[in-house]
């Protein structure tokens, strides 16, 4: 399928994958080399991470021979903030661009657990992690699209956003814990996102896009919890991880969607979201909060912090 798309030639362009030692995460890496991209691996564990870097690097070489360093790994824990700034601040070390930032990592947790910054560990990777490390990369994007028109960000959301909202009176989810709750408050959050970045991007070249890929056999249904168990006995009705990344390749490099931002795709069409995705109270409430917790609050423009913020 990904060989019929329009896909743009991607040779001179970096892009960044977080979650790519797995799943669709390792695919669309494989997928991005392929089209000729020098791709940032960020994986959490460095022997998986390894292992997958020569996986990739020998595709990249197989499909074009002078691809000796299509990869680069970095590893880094997305629940950790110290470790999401110390990504950021290595990759504006040693890159001067980066053309785009596909935000794939994700965890299904069964039980509440806190990161090391006493924040629920899920609402903590699947969007703060994101929210942060785009952030970090903004300028690199900036220049990317300065150089070229165009950069962008793509965001691996899910249906199971649909049923949610967000529970701003317990964001952290101590009074409560539920785990499908959680995972469909994180990926709602990741649309709310998309919407409030790609208007605060307008006419800046980064364009902010996020994606349900289909329901994808990963490493997200290894837990122990009733869910995991019960989805594992279906995996083989499920998309394989090459399968999943073709939508998030498309959002990376398709030629039809050059100027496209703020939407949110069902694999490879644009479809409106849930209602409460379009609560524009709601996304400038979750940035400013998300900025207060991720402690860039004092570090962003204006503009950036949000209406009525000081």
């Amino acid at each position: 399928m990904v060989a019929q798309l329009d896909l743009k030639d991607l040779h001179d362009t970096v892009c960044v994958v977080t979650g790519a030692n797995s799943g669709i995460g390792k695919e669309t890496a494989k997928g991005l080399v392929r089209l000729g991209a020098h791709v940032v691996m960020v994986c959490r564990n460095e022997e998986r991470g390894r292992d997958a870097q020569a996986e990739i690097q020998a595709v990249a070489q197989n499909a074009q021979p002078s691809q000796a360093n299509a990869t680069d790994l970095r590893i880094a824990n997305l629940g950790v903030q110290d470790e999401v700034y110390r990504l950021g601040e290595s990759l504006r070390a040693d890159y001067d661009r980066v053309d785009v930032l596909i935000n794939n990592a994700g965890v299904l947790l069964g039980s509440r657990e806190e990161t090391p910054d006493d924040i629920e560990t899920t609402f903590a990777v699947n969007h703060l992690a994101p929210f942060l490390l785009t952030h970090l990369v903004l300028p690199l994007l900036k220049e990317a699209a300065g150089r070229v028109g165009e950069a962008r960000v793509v965001t691996v959301s899910s249906e199971a956003h649909r049923g949610t909202s967000i529970d701003f009176d317990d964001l952290n989810a101590e009074n409560s814990y539920g785990m499908v709750q959680a995972y469909g408050q994180s990926k709602l959050a990741n649309i709310l996102f998309t919407h409030e970045l790609a208007r605060r991007l307008r006419d800046t070249g980064v364009t902010a896009n996020c994606v349900h890929p289909g329901v994808v056999a990963t490493n997200l249904w290894q837990g122990s919890d009733w869910l995991s168990r019960l989805a594992r006995l279906f995996t083989w009705l499920y998309k394989t991880p090459e399968e999943g990344a073709e939508s998030v390749l498309y959002l990376a490099a398709s030629r039809e969607l050059e100027g496209v931002t703020g939407q949110y795709f069902k694999e490879m069409e644009a479809i409106n979201p849930s209602p409460e995705a379009y609560d524009e109270k709601a996304a400038a409430r979750l940035w400013r909060l998300s900025l207060k917790m991720t402690g860039l609050e004092s570090s962003v423009e204006p503009e950036e912090r949000g209406p009525g913020s000081p």
